[in-house]
């Protein structure tokens, strides 16, 4: 997680909560509002609590998931992308209107989980094998998250429904990979172009044989190189359309 995204996040809570109480606003706010919304958070549920004119607590939670065929590093993969965190952000409002500034935390980050199976060329490392196997993958950036981000709607404030919208960016851990092959056999088509993973020059890809230990150590250089092409998840995106209505 990145420090300074923290402490950004952190201070811009603070200072708002700091503002509010300088406030000491004066209004006849309604009990708070309650959207549904869709994003690239997944879908969301969310209540806004106003603490004055100019600052709302929003508390919500994102779910679901999205299948997906995604080709990584030359391998064709299933994939399932998976929402499943709780949020808790200060809504700032410097002109006490429908725009503000959002800073808080998500007590969780998206799942990426890939699956190859089947026989087929397989990239890995830097050799290439024909084999008939199950591959495994997951994508993990974190367990949670600072939040930084503008929008408008969703608050607070006078009895309607209304539209919202949020534009920000989870600054999430330093993505890791885990890469995995629990079961299969293969053949090294590098140096055995047309080989048959199931015939004698093949090998049982979880054995000992000498080309087992081979194959495992591509499979490792292939999550490494899964893991450096990854580091772009390092800031994952939110953008969010939501409905709400207001107390």
């Amino acid at each position: 997680m990145s420090s300074g995204a923290s402490k950004v996040a952190g201070m811009l809570v603070l200072w708002a909560l700091s503002a509010s109480k300088a406030i000491a606003e004066e209004s006849s706010l309604h009990a708070g509002a309650f959207g549904l919304s869709v994003g690239t958070g997944g879908l969301g549920v969310d209540y806004a609590l106003p603490l004055n004119a100019y600052l709302d607590l929003r508390a919500g939670y994102d779910f679901g998931s999205l299948s997906l065929d995604r080709e990584e590093d030359g391998i064709d993969y299933d994939a399932d992308l998976e929402f499943s965190s709780g949020r808790l952000l200060a809504d700032f409002k410097p002109f006490r209107g429908g725009f503000r500034i959002s800073a808080g935390y998500y007590t969780g980050t998206p799942d990426l989980e890939l699956e190859a199976q089947g026989r087929d060329d397989y990239d890995i490392g830097e050799r290439t094998y024909t084999g008939d196997v199950l591959l495994l993958g997951d994508l993990d950036l974190g367990s949670g998250a600072p939040y930084l981000g503008l929008g408008w709607g969703g608050t607070a404030g006078t009895r309607s429904f209304g539209m919202s919208f949020d534009l920000g960016v989870l600054f999430t851990d330093n993505p890791e990979v885990a890469l995995a092959v629990p079961r299969g056999r293969a053949c090294d088509a590098t140096a055995n172009p047309g080989c048959d993973p199931n015939g004698v020059e093949s090998f049982d890809v979880t054995g000992n044989s000498p080309q087992a230990q081979v194959f495992r150590a591509e499979l490792d250089r292939e999550r490494q190189n899964l893991e450096d092409d990854a580091q772009d998840y390092d800031l994952w995106p939110i953008l969010r359309l939501g409905l709400h209505y207001r107390f």
